[in-house]
């Protein structure tokens, strides 16, 4: 068993209060530690990025395009991730 498979047995056996401030902890240090630009944000402005957002968030409010839970999205995500372990 690797190091971190044994560290994520230890978390489970955690509370879950104690999990949820491990995940939350986890996800700040990760965020924090993260290249600013992205692949789609690649060499853009942050005024660029501004207007990008204003752009999307428009479109949302008027309909002209759709949204889809946050909890979708990260079971789809989740999936992709054990399909490609299996393979």
């Amino acid at each position: 068993m690797t190091l971190r498979e044994q560290l994520l047995e230890q978390a489970l056996t955690l509370p879950t209060a104690d999990q949820a401030f491990l995940a939350q902890s986890l996800e700040d240090h990760l965020i924090a530690h993260t290249p600013e630009e992205t692949a789609e944000a690649d060499g853009a402005s942050g005024s660029e990025l501004q207007t990008e957002l204003r752009r999307r968030s428009a479109a949302y409010r008027s309909g002209q395009s759709t949204a889809r839970l946050a909890s979708d999205v990260l079971s789809d995500m989740r999936q992709r991730q054990v399909e490609k372990r299996a393979n």
